[in-house]
């Protein structure tokens, strides 16, 4: 009975002892998952494109001064992304379609049958948005009659503007663009005379990009 006590002292003193070591333990602090951040969107790369909108001519030395039409056309360019600067070239063409005249009258008029343009693009983009200025040569075909007898040159001019494009998908982009391109005067030889013809046209157009 003597041997009991001693024993039994000892294991409630090991039981006893059992809550003070755990509490000694160190807590293991909670795992949360790693933060990444969300990848920047690219504007690398070669890109084919469609678009369509407006274009409102403005001619001079013509009876009826002004032409509004329809366009569609392409474009073809390449990007180049250095942090938030964008830079790159586009070439496009676009050809005019069904008109409305702004006013009719006699004597010479004129229209234009298609404009295409090389541009420099330089801009900043806000991940998927991308605002731009562009500058370049343009290239038209300028058809002038006097009522009797047709005739068509081309003529080469310069192209301005700016434009935004915004990320859809990591290929595909929307564009909202303005130029302005002038082509100069081009001289016209008819029967009753020669005419010298100038035309600048706005291009107003929405498209759609695919990058490669």
């Amino acid at each position: 009975m003597s041997r009991l006590i001693p024993m039994a002292g000892l294991g409630l003193m090991a039981l006893l002892a059992l809550p003070a070591a755990a509490a000694d333990r160190p807590v293991r602090a909670q795992e949360w998952p790693a933060y990444t951040q969300p990848r920047a969107y690219n504007w690398n790369g070669v890109y084919v494109g469609v678009h369509a909108g407006g274009a409102f001519d403005r001619f001079e030395g013509t009876a009826r001064k002004s032409r509004n039409e329809l366009l569609l056309g392409g474009q073809l360019g390449y990007n180049f992304q250095m942090g938030g600067l964008v830079t790159g070239l586009e070439a496009d063409i676009s050809a005019g379609g069904l008109g409305k005249d702004a006013r009719r009258a006699g004597g010479i008029s004129a229209d234009m049958r298609y404009v295409s343009t090389l541009k420099a693009r330089a801009g900043f983009a806000f991940d998927r948005f991308l605002v731009y200025g562009l500058g370049g040569v343009a290239y038209g075909s300028l058809k002038a009659s006097d009522g009797l007898v047709s005739k068509e040159k081309s003529k080469l001019g310069y192209v301005v503007g700016a434009g935004a494009e915004y990320g859809i998908t990591d290929h595909l982009s929307a564009k909202l663009e303005y130029n302005y391109v002038s082509l100069g005067k081009q001289a016209f030889q008819f029967s009753g005379g020669r005419a010298r013809v100038g035309v600048s046209e706005h291009l107003v157009k929405a498209g759609l990009n695919y990058r490669f």
